[in-house]
């Protein structure tokens, strides 16, 4: 069983969003950082959910997001990509992948023990591509 956890707020994360939902977004996106977890269990099986998600309600429920196997993260503010980061690095997530329209932040998301770190400028659509991928 393969689980992902992507957080983020802001028009690249909108635009995951909205090509994983087919144009269905929940409401309390516009406003929260949000996550959506994706338990792949096979076929039928496999779950899809989106919640809002601040880096305190992370932290305090540790328990909830160490079994993840990837987590993406589409950040622009440094310190709570560097927040998110430390947090998922500690609870040994296998893979880490920064989302970022912040060229100045690569070598920082790198340093922390991010595995990847995806340069998403606002003329090129990275994050259907990331939709794509996942909802595959």
């Amino acid at each position: 069983m393969k689980r992902c956890l992507v957080i983020g707020k802001g028009d690249a994360f909108h635009s995951f969003v909205h090509t994983l939902s087919n144009g269905k977004e929940p409401a309390f996106l516009e406003t929260k950082t949000a996550a959506f977890s994706l338990t792949q269990a096979g076929g039928a099986n496999d779950t899809q959910r989106y919640f809002p998600l601040s880096f305190d309600d992370c932290y305090r429920n540790q328990e909830e997001y160490h079994s993840y196997d990837s987590v993406y993260l589409f950040v622009d503010e440094l310190e709570e990509g560097c927040d998110f980061i430390t947090l998922f690095r500690q609870l040994n997530t296998r893979r880490i992948f920064v989302i970022t329209q912040r060229q100045s932040f690569v070598s920082v998301y790198k340093r922390l023990g991010a595995n990847h770190v995806i340069l998403s400028l606002p003329e090129q659509d990275r994050a259907k591509w990331l939709a794509v991928q996942i909802g595959s």
